[in-house]
């Protein structure tokens, strides 16, 4: 299990406890009695396990955290508050703290699922630098044009290492889909079977799938091709850093070429992105179109 299927499951548990507490609640609206401290026996008991279980979570996954889940939860835990909180309170106290225990649990649960969400959207944006730089990279520096030359003529593999280097640059980890969980690392050609480097190195874990097109006439048969090859791949997300909803078509060409709009099949969003290894300024382009 890694720190997000973790997540999962103790957020679960966090919600039967909200969902416990209100079902406690409402069903003594008219009554104040508490014959059998359930308030003290179960609630207060199963937020205490849930405090103790966030702390070992804290320290088990300490490494492979993203940075904003990691420092919120850290703060959550360092408050004087919760560190000197008292689970087994004199019969006087109990309501007041059952509310704080419940209420601090469901605010937390709501802060750290926003920040993890937000995981997402950061390797959006990280992932569509990566590739910016990468055609502004060929553009703006001779040797690194004169590597995807070469690796154009060596072909698909070729470019791909290459492809996948520079994203990792970046923090974002390429891979391609082999079967429908099977993913395969584009440097080393072998299935990603260990992927705790991954969680403890990257900010993004991207789905791609590179192709070399020599000939305009063959664009569209291509990425037909690519698209095939992507929409095999159903494995789970790992970790919160893949970036489940898109996945990359990219065409590697000798000039740029004009790709088509991007596509949604179901919430499957696909990118196509042109890697131009001589490519035209862009006003020689315009002259040329």
């Amino acid at each position: 299990m890694n720190w997000y299927q973790e997540w999962r499951a103790l957020s679960a548990r966090i919600q039967g406890l909200l969902d416990a507490g209100s079902f406690f609640y409402s069903a003594a609206e008219h009554s104040s009695s508490d014959n059998l401290s359930v308030r003290k026996k179960i609630l207060l008991t199963n937020a205490e396990k849930i405090f103790s279980s966030l702390t070992k979570y804290l320290k088990e996954y300490e490494s492979t955290f993203p940075e904003g889940a990691f420092e919120s939860l850290k703060r959550f835990l360092e408050q004087p508050d919760i560190i000197n909180f008292n689970f087994r309170p004199d019969q006087g106290q109990i309501r007041g703290h059952v509310q704080f225990a419940l209420t601090s649990l469901a605010a937390f649960q709501s802060e750290f699922s926003y920040i993890i969400a937000d995981t997402q959207a950061l390797a959006l944006r990280i992932t569509e630098r990566a590739f910016a730089h990468l055609q502004r990279s060929i553009i703006a520096d001779d040797e690194i044009k004169k590597k995807w030359l070469s690796a154009f003529d060596e072909g698909e593999p070729k470019c791909e290492k290459l492809g996948a280097l520079h994203l990792l640059l970046h923090g974002v980890w390429a891979f391609k889909a082999y079967a429908e969980k099977g993913r395969t690392d584009l440097i080393l050609n072998e299935p990603l079977s260990d992927t705790s480097i991954i969680e403890k190195s990257s900010t993004a874990l991207v789905l791609t799938e590179w192709k070399v097109v020599r000939q305009n006439n063959k664009l569209e048969a291509t990425i037909r091709e690519a698209y095939e090859q992507t929409k095999i791949y159903t494995a789970g997300v790992l970790s919160g850093i893949e970036l489940a909803n898109y996945r990359y078509l990219v065409m590697v060409s000798k000039k740029s070429m004009k790709m088509p709009a991007d596509f949604m099949e179901g919430t499957i969003i696909y990118r196509h992105i042109n890697v131009p290894v001589d490519p035209d300024t862009p006003s020689k382009e315009a002259k040329n179109s």
